[in-house]
């Protein structure tokens, strides 16, 4: 009777070894290739309107911003792309802390010196330029700004 089991025990783990080789088999060998066809999208027209065409607000962009430590008075130039149709006013934030703010730029307008609220101690900070936008008529309405992140580094 023991005989008998341990010879269905093999049968047993020999039909196992089996089905696992061929599960392995299957899911290993190479598979078929088919032919891809891609498929694209189909163009698209747009009828436009004068209201529609609204042109977009260029905002510079800067990965590093150099300027001399302990002093307020810094040579930076900030610039309203003269495209726009929008006023400028340029914010830098370090964290939380604004450290300086513009007045209204006008397009095409550049500034180079400006004063800073604060001295920064030599090394490197992480700037948000922030940009708000105005528009160009007697009501100054806010119209999309903008945020760009750069290094300042202060030597």
């Amino acid at each position: 009777m023991w005989i008998k089991c341990r010879a269905k025990v093999i049968v047993l783990i020999g039909v196992a070894v089996i089905l696992a080789a061929a599960a392995i088999y299957q899911n290993t060998r190479p598979k078929e290739v088919t032919s891809f066809v891609p498929e694209f999208e189909q163009a698209q027209s747009w009828q436009t309107t004068e209201e529609s065409t609204e042109k977009g607000i260029e905002i510079p962009g800067y990965s590093t911003i150099s300027i001399p430590a302990d002093t307020t008075d810094v040579q930076i130039e900030l610039t309203n792309p003269e495209e726009n149709e929008v006023y400028f006013q340029i914010t830098f934030l370090i964290g939380e802390e604004q450290i300086y703010q513009s007045k209204l730029i006008r397009p095409g307008d550049h500034l180079y010196d400006i004063t800073l609220d604060r001295a920064l101690e030599a090394g490197e900070y992480e700037l948000t330029i922030q940009y708000d936008t105005f528009s160009m008529d007697e009501t100054y309405s806010p119209r999309n700004g903008a945020t760009v992140n750069c290094i300042l580094k202060v030597t």
